[in-house]
């Protein structure tokens, strides 16, 4: 591969670029009090500060949209890996059947965006010819991430003739994150004028925990953060071994599949990593935690910051005003009946804490989990109501359900007959899920216990 400097320089250029514009973006949300109150991410700021200075065309020469792209994708996969790497530490023991109802809401609210989503743009294909299966980005950028609507979004582009896609996932993802954090803040000061809640002080003596017990010191031969680089490298490194053999196999749809779910693979052999480790401990081989959660935190924080700016900036306007039509009547109506539906689940799953319960899986079903948990600290900052607990512990339940969602991707994109099959079946999906999380309203059975401080 012919690798020259010139192209090193422009690629760590590029680099350079989205972190300026980071630190820029955070000093405007500083300094201008209704960003900061919207709690709009400074990473979505800098991208829309490189997304503006693109439209001027002696800038637009110097910013890569492929290098945008691969950034967006591959920042997912390292982001999902930490995450999985990370050790849970829940201090309050949450009942099983509650987390299991809190991947119920999760899934159902990415299969609701899909039936919207696949409802608008069946409609738009009759309407005026376009990509009838668009309506699926809705939930990946919504309820995934930035990387997942562009890794679908591409995918649809290159495939299946959908024009313009990877900018259109890119820009449903942007707008999810906007309406995560200006309704659900909209919301929150709603919820607490009207006496629904009352936001609890923040606990002025509780620091940060750095360091837990049994992790190895910092003045080992090699860096304690380096250690964990070197696990989601490695973690990421098996991800793209199963991707590569998942290719082999010939089968087209089974390698787009597999390339697409980058960010699940990783999260697969994070975990598998995780419960090594675990087994390593506890069978005395390893003396030490090498696995520190607040580094993984800020490893996974950084990708996803990075993954959100890169993103942005990826988007071509051109590309968009194609759909842009699309784009405004899906995310619309989206984020309208996405509002409505996790407030009705949250306040069947969640008594005596539903306001708490419906800021997190709002802020996450739009945004990201960091979304969610930022809206939550605003009247629960020490995490004492079990929102934060059903957030982080829902994964696993909530991508059991979604599995079929997530593996018939390309299946359903690849025809409009299969998109109509698709179709039916979320929507069987969605109502079996929520026969489960209303199961006491719809049989009658007594109401659940109300949770409570004392």
């Amino acid at each position: 591969m012919d690798f020259s400097q010139d192209q090193v320089w422009k690629l760590l250029m590029q680099f350079t670029m989205l972190f300026g514009a980071m630190l820029l973006g955070n000093m405007i949300r500083r300094q201008i009090p209704f960003i900061r109150k919207f709690y709009i991410p400074s990473a979505l700021i800098g991208g829309v500060l490189v997304f503006g200075l693109k439209q001027i065309p002696a800038v637009a020469a110097f910013i890569d949209d492929e290098v945008m792209q691969m950034i967006t994708y591959h920042c997912l996969g390292l982001g999902f890996a930490a995450m999985a790497i990370k050790t849970p530490k829940e201090k309050r023991k949450v009942p099983t059947v509650k987390i299991i109802e809190s991947g119920a809401i999760m899934a159902g609210s990415y299969l609701l965006q899909a039936i919207l989503g696949l409802g608008i743009s069946i409609a738009f294909y009759f309407i005026a010819k376009s990509f009838y299966a668009a309506g699926l980005i809705l939930p990946m950028g919504f309820g995934q991430s930035t990387g997942s609507a562009l890794s679908w979004g591409s995918k649809y582009e290159l495939n299946f003739g959908f024009a313009g896609g990877a900018s259109y996932g890119l820009a449903v993802a942007s707008i999810g994150f906007l309406v995560g954090s200006i309704v659900g803040v909209i919301a929150l000061n709603r919820a607490i004028r009207k006496e629904k809640v009352k936001p609890r002080r923040q606990n002025t003596e509780e620091v940060e925990i750095l360091s837990e017990k049994n992790e190895i010191p910092n003045s080992e031969s090699i860096d304690k953060l380096s250690i964990q680089f070197c696990f989601v490298a490695l973690a990421y490194g098996l991800s793209y071994g199963f991707m590569r053999l998942l290719a082999l196999t010939g089968v087209k749809a089974i390698g787009d599949l597999a390339w697409g779910l980058n960010f699940l693979w990783a999260l697969l052999f994070g975990f598998l990593i995780r419960l090594t480790v675990q087994a390593l401990n506890k069978r005395k081989v390893v003396n030490h935690n090498y696995v520190s959660n607040h580094l993984m935190d800020r490893i996974s924080g950084f990708c996803f910051d990075l993954m959100i700016i890169a993103g942005v900036a990826a988007i071509d306007f051109e590309d968009i005003t194609k759909n842009w039509l699309l784009l405004v009547v899906t995310c619309t109506v989206g984020a309208i009946l996405t509002f409505f539906y996790v407030k009705k689940a949250t306040k069947q799953a969640y008594p005596g804490y539903e306001v708490e319960g419906f800021v997190t899986n709002f802020g996450t079903v739009t945004g990201t989990v960091s979304t969610g948990m930022i809206l939550l600290r605003e009247i629960d900052p020490n995490f004492v109501t079990p929102a934060a607990s059903n957030i982080v512990l829902q994964n696993i339940p909530s991508l059991v359900m979604l599995a079929p969602l997530l593996l018939t991707m390309g299946f359903a994109a690849s025809s409009l007959t299969n998109t109509f099959i698709m179709l039916g079946v979320y929507v069987v999906l969605f109502v079996v899920y929520n026969i489960f999380l209303f199961r006491r309203k719809l049989f009658h059975k007594k109401p659940e216990t109300p949770w409570s401080e004392e």
